[in-house]
């Protein structure tokens, strides 16, 4: 495949992660696509020979930071969205789970538009079940209320909006999709849930 035919690359972020990172690996390769052209990049957050390992594998690309940067992966979201290869990106956290038409879902919410923004279930620890988020998309974001999983982008404006961006704290998603929105761009958000947000 070329890169010119790669229409969605997916990056994940790890690190010494091995049980969550194949449990990934195993969704990837159980997305119904329907001709969808992707990409799978992994990055370790740091030296991980165990992940290493099982990239030998896969089909997925991997790459790996010198050192451990922490701040939640912004680092190695920043080296996925500099090698990806597609139309648009999007990012998959090795912990979440996610349905078996989610990128399919991802690049048809997308296409054609600068920023796609789907739905996902996150445990509310006020009423203690899930909810789906975001509840109500008003064109601006509100902490809590949005999730990487959600999102998916043009590609050549993700490189042009770094994720590592201080301050590093709780809540990057929102902080680099508000800084998206800092200036007028076209997005679709479609009600339609991709998976479950695994942790708090």
């Amino acid at each position: 495949m070329t890169a010119a035919s790669i229409q969605l690359s997916v990056i994940t972020n790890t690190w010494q992660r091995p049980k969550h990172l194949a449990g990934l690996l195993q969704q990837i390769s159980q997305q119904s696509l329907g001709g969808l052209s992707i990409e799978h990049l992994v990055i370790s957050d740091g030296p991980d020979p165990i992940a290493a390992a099982l990239m030998k594998h896969s089909n997925s690309r991997y790459f790996e930071l010198e050192t451990n940067q922490g701040c939640y992966g912004v680092a190695a979201k920043d080296l996925g969205i500099a090698h990806a290869q597609g139309e648009y990106v999007c990012f998959w956290d090795d912990d979440n789970l996610y349905e078996p038409h989610a990128l399919t879902a991802l690049y048809c919410t997308t296409k054609g538009h600068d920023i796609g923004i789907v739905q996902t279930e996150h445990w509310s620890v006020t009423n203690r079940h899930y909810v789906q988020i975001p509840r109500n998309w008003s064109g601006k974001v509100q902490p809590g209320d949005i999730d990487t999983m959600c999102l998916c982008v043009r590609t050549e404006l993700a490189k042009v909006v770094p994720w590592n961006s201080p301050p590093h704290k709780r809540g990057t998603d929102h902080r680099w999709l508000s800084r998206l929105l800092a200036e007028p761009r076209d997005v679709n958000h479609v009600k339609i849930v991709i998976g479950k947000h695994l942790t708090f």
